[in-house]
């Protein structure tokens, strides 16, 4: 598998203040761990797979990423990166017709954890073709905590770091959000008038 940046998918974070009422309920329903199913990830050389696990604690989300190289998630690919943002949500309205709730959510800490000496030489920026990301300075199988203040000007992460606008619905212990479009659509949850419309049917559960 060629080696390449991973950029977080799926990270939220400081959202802005509540709409409307039933925060406390919101939060409560989504108290505790939540678990995606296995998807699909792109690469030029070979697919791989991804699980996130999210865990709501209050006002605070923590995103897990661990990949895999089948489709069921059974295999986990040990030189891939480890990823874990820290991020605070809050709600809006409710979206006429999805039953769905805006969510809003921004990423304050951003932890990777490289594992191969490639994927090392890659994010500080060593090899061909390649910048350090938010700095540099990664270290073999060290973490290293990131943030907007250190990210400021990066071209691949510093947008990881913005407030995300999206929806969520909780159905039984299924847990939805919504269908993210490319950046720069109208569905890319980069401000409140692009937040998604239609709810994803892939899905986490409930640990």
């Amino acid at each position: 598998m060629q080696t390449k940046i991973i950029v977080p998918a799926f990270f939220g974070v400081m959202l802005f203040g509540c709409g409307s009422g039933g925060s406390n309920r919101s939060q409560s329903e989504l108290e505790g761990t939540w678990i995606s199913t296995c998807r699909a990830k792109s690469s030029s050389s070979s697919p791989y797979y991804e699980k996130n696990t999210l865990v709501f604690s209050g006002a605070n989300m923590t995103s897990s990423i661990k990949s895999y190289s089948d489709m069921t998630c059974a295999t986990e690919l040990s030189q891939m990166p480890s990823l874990v943002g820290d991020s605070t949500f809050s709600f809006g309205d409710f979206v006429v017709g999805t039953g769905a709730k805006e969510f809003n959510s921004q990423i304050y800490s951003l932890t990777i954890t490289l594992k191969t000496d490639n994927y090392v030489s890659t994010y500080n920026g060593t090899t061909t073709d390649s910048t350090a990301i938010c700095g540099g300075g990664f270290v073999k199988n060290t973490p290293k905590q990131l943030n907007a203040a250190n990210c400021a000007n990066d071209a691949t992460l510093g947008s990881a770091f913005n407030v995300r606008f999206d929806i969520y619905k909780v159905f039984g212990d299924k847990l939805y959000f919504g269908v993210l479009g490319t950046s720069g659509s109208n569905t890319d949850g980069s401000s409140g008038s692009r937040r998604p419309t239609d709810l994803d049917p892939a899905y986490y559960t409930k640990s």
